[in-house]
């Protein structure tokens, strides 16, 4: 009892940091959700915010990580977006059954990445210059697609070149664009910037700029007349409770529909994992532990096939919310709960302010998430390796260039080249006639090897094959070390059986004259150190 009574104190200031963290969590969350869903998925404002409180929940239950937070995320609300705009009308009947189609079939195929552990495993071979790659194409994307929102006009549905539509809208900004819009726009934006700029202020930031948008527009309305400045707002929240059930979009003559989005499907659950991984692995670094990624694809995807029966965007683990959970002293699942209960909390007692917030000051909100997407601290160590500035290069090039699901492709492809292409150039040093391998011995690698292997032949006739520093040798290698043993060309040395390469090379090489008469007759009892090799 009395041990209870002197932790009393600490336990209650944990409680009252967690809940503070909850907070902040949940006032920084918000306005973001509503923008990811009204602005990028095309879904009325409630999806954004039952993400935000649903899958927060969920994920926060499945992964037993200190600092995990999983919740709404602007490239997976991107996808939606892309996905199904070709298809339906953003915000209608069907476009929302199929949406929900979608999340749940997002959520099965990531559910098979936790049932197939290999396929799981294959995630960890994308790497963090093809991650990075996508994330700053993807944050460029996102400022081109908020553009019209900006300007107050419609979205442009037409599945194009991704830049061309940016093109496309930057005309119809300068040329038809509401300039009351694109006033709320610019004080949103730089508000929020400048509050960045702010230490105390930069976890704010967002709130303060859409608090200024939100200002301005309700002093345009006021002297102008919304039906003059015809800005939208966010709209009526009063529907929105503790929970809104739903049900996805599965009959017969949405079949072709759905059918055509299946692709988006894989899209969607790729785009998840990738940044799981990536914030997973990011955090165990930051902080120097070690939580499996794969807790984190099975929060993911059992939370994505349970969300879209309560009418909400997907979710998936996002670095910047761990990074200030953490920073802040934050334990997760508490964090994450009251950070939802808080969230629950604003959207049932604040809905009337919230839903005045104007849309351009969403678009907005969308331009400073994509600019924070592109990092020059993270780029800037994939420029000092080639084969990495390449591979960062081409993920960055195929989001502008291709659509989403062709550069999560793209993606999936140079994980798997770029981790190939190491494996099949292992390092391979002559000296003298000593040939170190040092890497794997295997079918992609043999023609790099053999190439060295044969120029060292005809340059000094025997070598010495030292493979000491191989970690894997396949059916395939064995096979040709036997078939280079047969023609009596090489001798093969392994100093971690013990073997001595000196005497190797002595029995495999031809001697000289002289090396004959210093073994007979040698000068000192030490080691000739004019032959001593730097192996």
């Amino acid at each position: 009892m009395n041990a209870i009574v002197n932790a009393l104190p600490q336990i209650l200031a944990a409680l009252r940091s967690n809940l503070l963290v909850g907070l902040t969590l949940a006032v920084v969350t918000l306005p973001q959700a509503i923008a990811f869903s009204t602005t990028l998925a095309g879904l009325p404002p409630h999806f954004g915010i039952y993400a935000a409180i649903w899958g927060v929940l969920f994920t926060a239950m499945l992964n037993p990580a200190r600092v995990f937070s999983g919740g709404p995320n602007t490239t997976m609300s991107a996808a939606i977006g892309v996905t199904l705009l070709p298809v339906a009308p953003p915000f209608g009947a069907d476009y929302i059954g199929y949406a929900l189609t979608l999340i749940l079939s997002a959520g099965l195929i990531q559910l098979l990445f936790v049932i197939i552990r290999p396929l799981g495993r294959m995630l960890d071979l994308v790497n963090e210059p093809i991650i990075n790659g996508l994330i700053c194409g993807i944050g460029l994307f996102l400022i081109f697609k908020s553009l019209t929102t900006f300007a107050g006009l419609p979205l442009n549905t037409e599945v194009e070149w991704p830049l061309w539509i940016a093109w496309q809208s930057f005309q119809a900004v300068l040329e038809v664009g509401n300039l009351y819009a694109i006033e709320i726009g610019l004080i949103t934006l730089i508000a929020s910037l400048v509050a960045r700029q702010i230490e105390a202020l930069r976890n704010w930031a967002i709130l303060i700029g859409v608090a200024a948008g939100t200002s301005y527009s309700a002093y345009l309305n006021a002297a102008v007349g919304l039906q003059d400045t015809m800005i939208e707002q966010i709209g009526n929240l009063s529907s929105v409770g503790f929970v809104f059930p739903s049900l996805p979009l599965f009959d017969q003559e949405a079949m072709p529909d759905i059918i055509s989005i299946l692709p988006g499907a894989v899209t969607l659950a790729l785009l998840g994992l990738f940044q799981t991984v990536a914030a997973m692995r990011r955090m165990n670094r930051k902080i120097g532990g070690y939580t499996d990624s794969r807790k984190g694809i099975l929060a993911d995807a059992v939370s994505n096939c349970l969300l879209p029966f309560l009418s909400s965007l997907p979710t998936c683990a996002s670095f910047n919310r761990m990074w200030l959970v953490y920073k802040m002293g934050g334990q997760s699942r508490m964090t994450s709960a009251s950070s939802a209960l808080f969230l629950l909390l604003m959207v049932l007692f604040l809905s009337d302010l919230i839903a005045i917030i104007p849309m351009p000051a969403m678009a907005a909100i969308i331009m400073v998430v994509g600019a924070n997407m592109i990092n020059w601290e993270d780029i800037k160590p994939h420029l000092q390796s080639r084969p990495e500035a390449m591979v960062f290069a081409a993920s960055f090039l195929s989001v502008l260039f291709l659509d989403l699901f062709g550069a999560v492709l793209v993606g999936a492809v140079l994980a798997i080249a770029y981790s190939k292409w190491e494996q099949a150039h292992p390092k391979i040093s002559l000296q003298g006639n000593v040939l170190k391998i040092r890497g794997n011995i295997y079918y992609g690698s043999l023609p790099v090897i053999e190439s060295t292997y044969h120029s060292a032949i005809a340059r000094v006739g025997n070598v010495i094959l030292d493979f000491s520093g191989c970690d894997y040798i396949d059916p395939e290698g064995i096979r040709w070390l036997a078939s280079m043993k047969e023609g009596k060309n090489v001798a093969f040395v392994d100093r971690r059986s013990g073997q001595d390469r000196r005497e190797v090379e002595r029995a495999g090489t031809p001697s000289r004259r002289g090396d004959e008469n210093r073994r007979k007759n040698p000068r000192r009892r030490g080691p000739d150190r004019r032959r001593r090799s730097d192996f």
